[in-house]
Parts: C-alpha cells; structure tokens; sequence
C-alpha cells in the first residue's frame, strides 16, 4: 500500500465535513442539521448503491456504519445516538438506542443540542441532487423521524439532504486518496478476471477468484456485477455467484467491478469477449474509446453536464453512430449527480457544475447507427483545477480472450 494511502480518516478530515456541512446550512438557515434514523437496507431488494448509501451520512460525519447524529450549525460537539452507545474517535457524545427504541435518544440530542425551537434540516427525507439519487422516497426511518417531530411540536423540520449532500460531493484530500486506492483495487480485480475467465471455467470460481483478490488487497466486500451471454444474444446480470453457470466460447462478460476503501466506492468497469472480436464491433469499439477521450477532455470545472453529454453526442453523429453518456459522483454510495443520456432520467442538475475535487465514474457508450451493437467502458476519474484525469491509467477497448 503505498505511503499517501490512509489507514483511517484523521480528525483534521473529520473537521473538514464537519465545517463544510455547517456552512452550507448557515448558508441555508439552518439552527442545525439532523439526520435520523435511516432505513435498514438488508430486506428492501435494493441494489448495492443503493443499500451502500441508505447510511451514508451518518457514516460520513461519524464514521459509524449506524447512527442518528445531531450538528449544530453554531459550533458544539455533535451528538450521535447508535445501537449501543459507544462512540470512537470522532464522536465522544454517543446516546444508546435503549433496545432498539431510538426515538427517546433523538429527541433527547435535539433538545441538548438546543434544537427544541430551532429551524433543523434533515438530511435524507428525499432523494438531493448529489446524494441518495436513486432514492426517491429518501432513506429515513419515517415512522420513528414522525414521532421524533410529534414530540418536539416547537421545532421547525425540513429538508436538507443539500447540505450534507454538497459537502460530499467536493471530497479532500484523504477521501480522494482513499478512492484513488478503491481504484487500484478495482482494476485489481479486472486483471484477475481477464487472467481467469475462459469458457469451461465456471463463473463461480471466477467470481470467487476475482472478489477474493480484491479482499486481499483490502477492500470491504462489494457485489461483483456480471452481465454474461452472448455476444449477439442478450446478457444477464448477475450479483452474485450464478452456481452451475459455465460461460461458452463467443460470451460476452460485461462487468461492474467495485471496490470500497475506508468506505469509498470506486468503479472500474473492462468488458471481455471469449472470442474474437467481429469486423462489425471493432468500429464501435474504437469509437467508444474517443467518446471516452471526448468526455475527458470536456469535464473541467465550470463546465456543465449538458456540455459533456452534447459533445460525445456530436462526436458519435460526426462518425455516423450514436453517442450516450454515463457519468456519477464517487463517494459513500448513491452518489450525483447521476446523468444517464440513455434512459431519459429527470434531469436535477439545473445550477450544478463540475466542480475541482469531484471523482466521477465515467462510461459512455458507442452505438452503432442501427441501434444493434453497444458497447460501453469506463473508469473513475478525478477533476482538478488542471481538468480531468483518470485515478488508475487504462486504456479503452474490448479485451479478446481467444
């Protein structure tokens, strides 16, 4: 591992978030910022984004994996409410849930915290413009976040997911340290399953081998997303180990591999044929790979979303194909803003720009001008005032495995 890669998040990191996410609630009026109890993700069928980000705000201004926490906007300890009570380096005010009952120990932090007639923000009742995205209903606990309101009728509640949001989406130093190693693993991951995966072998043992390799090199444990089939046919995903599936000469493997570092999402994604590579691909695929670069080159800050998206269009059109764009912040899970040019998602950037220390996930896809050949790839990429560059160099294209 090398030297610049942290071990943990130090305090100064702590007081960075913390900092940030006050002033954007000064900014906004609030007396504090609140988030409550979230949902528990494990029984919701949720994807891996989404589950990964049901508690991501508690776990970015607590470093607890579950947790309420109260920020007064004015200054003062923050004060957290977890299943137990024990708190760790960052939070040394950490109330018990009492037997899982949480909403004693919520109202009880609000009222400490002075909170009792404040203007509070709550972060995570609906989906922000740059965190919980998929998550259109939020990812509160709102039958507990109603009694915590009923019992505290002086208190004005309303959202600001924003606040927290926006301090996230521009990461420091460590953080962007943390997702450049998330990366490295990542691809890691990818070189193993390029090594392992031939048709007889079967996917399990490449998913085991691929997941287990990333784990030794110290990622927490993330679903490995398979899309297998053939290359002409249709491709199904898979998250986890498909027992008894052997993939066959001609399959296509399209593939998701995430990594996670001290809680950091990182994505590095390799298509692989078991094959090789048609005449009527290798135009799709080289254009893929100037999209890519197209989309490089755009992304700098100040620059809108619409601006990257038309440019890898155009660039397509000017090749006779068709261009689409995916593009997603980094970070805890369920990062934004997510643009996705190929289903029609809303579009909830209106006023937001790239901005320097931003880390993205960006794969467009080529098409060809009938529609039947896609072909997308990608990888993390980190803007700076200096533009954009990639956190692990690779190179776009469709790896043959004859």
């Amino acid at each position: 591992m090398n030297a610049e890669v942290p071990r943990e998040f130090s305090l100064a990191e702590r007081d960075r978030r913390w900092d940030a996410v006050r002033a954007n609630a000064a900014a906004a009026g609030f007396d504090g910022i609140f988030v409550p109890l979230c949902l528990d993700s494990t029984n919701l069928n949720l994807s891996p984004e989404q589950r990964r980000g049901t508690r991501s705000d508690c776990r970015y201004l607590t470093g607890m994996e579950n947790a309420a926490v109260v920020l007064p906007t004015a200054g003062g300890k923050p004060i957290a409410v977890a299943d137990r009570g024990n708190g760790n380096a960052w939070v040394d005010d950490v109330r018990a849930a009492n037997r899982g009952s949480w909403v004693p120990a919520m109202v009880e932090a609000l009222r400490d915290a002075g909170l009792e007639r404040g203007r509070i923000g709550v972060s995570g009742l609906r989906n922000g413009t740059v965190s919980h995205v998929r998550a259109t209903s939020g990812v509160v606990n709102h039958s507990a976040y109603a009694d915590v309101k009923r019992s505290l009728p002086n208190a004005r509640f309303e959202d600001g997911t924003d606040c927290v949001g926006f301090a996230r989406y521009r990461k420091g130093p460590e953080e962007i340290a943390a997702l450049r190693n998330a990366a490295r693993i990542a691809a890691a991951g990818l070189d193993e399953l390029i090594e392992v995966a031939r048709p007889g072998v079967a996917v399990a043992e490449v998913y085991a081998r691929v997941v287990g390799r990333m784990l030794e090199l110290g990622s927490e444990y993330y679903p490995l997303a398979l899309d297998i089939g053939p290359l002409e046919g249709e491709q199904h995903r898979h998250e986890d180990p498909p027992f008894g599936m052997t993939p066959q000469p001609g399959d296509l493997v399209i593939n998701e591999m995430d990594a996670v570092y001290l809680g950091m999402i990182a994505q590095e994604d390799q298509p692989v044929l078991l094959g090789a590579i048609p005449d009527a691909w290798k135009p799709v695929v080289e254009l893929q790979a100037e999209l890519y670069r197209t989309g490089l080159e755009l992304m700098k800050p100040g620059v809108s979303f619409a601006a990257i998206t038309q440019g890898v269009a155009e660039r397509a059109e000017q090749a006779g194909m068709h261009g689409w764009s995916m593009l997603h912040s980094r970070g805890f899970g369920n990062d934004g803003p997510l643009i996705n040019t190929q289903d029609g998602r809303p579009d909830r950037t209106t006023g937001v720009e790239i901005e320097p220390n931003t880390v993205w996930m960006w794969k467009p896809s080529a098409v060809s001008a009938d529609g039947r050949i896609k072909f997308r790839w990608g990888g993390c990429v980190l803007v700076t005032e200096q533009g954009a560059e990639p956190l692990v160099p690779r190179t776009p294209g469709l790896v043959s495995i004859q």
